[in-house]
């Protein structure tokens, strides 16, 4: 069974700047009659939406797999290493090197997430910097 970890979300000030734009086009287009400017709040909303539906999922044979909301899943086999920077930038803290490179994750929960990691991936090892 797959163990499932939710990314953190967008911080406050970034959901209010992108309501306060949205709704300052909305006002513009219905000002002017002209409903064909509502179209351009699908590409920040759809955004939006995606980080918000985005999980991590830890598979049982150490695989780590990226469910993004709609743009698809990306998966990382052979995960080598875990480097958990604690004083590198918030979304850069956890770094995951596979066989094909290195990806950088943001689990809302990092503790557990690295605890589980250990635990589906027992031959990983792991570095704290």
């Amino acid at each position: 069974m797959a163990k499932s970890f939710r990314v953190r979300k967008i911080s406050y000030q970034w959901i209010t700047l992108i309501v306060v734009l949205a709704l300052a086009i909305v006002w513009i287009c219905l000002d002017r009659e002209n409903y064909w400017g509502l179209f351009g709040l699908l590409g920040p909303l759809g955004l939006t939406l995606d980080q918000m539906l985005t999980r991590i999922q830890i598979r049982d044979n150490g695989d780590v797999w990226i469910r993004r909301g709609f743009t698809g899943v990306a998966r990382f086999h052979g995960i080598s290493k875990l480097i958990y920077r604690k004083k590198a930038w918030k979304s850069q803290q956890i770094v995951l090197r596979h066989t094909k490179g290195h990806v950088t994750l943001d689990p809302k929960d990092r503790k557990a997430f690295i605890a589980s990691m250990k635990e589906a991936n027992p031959m990983m090892e792991y570095a704290e910097e």
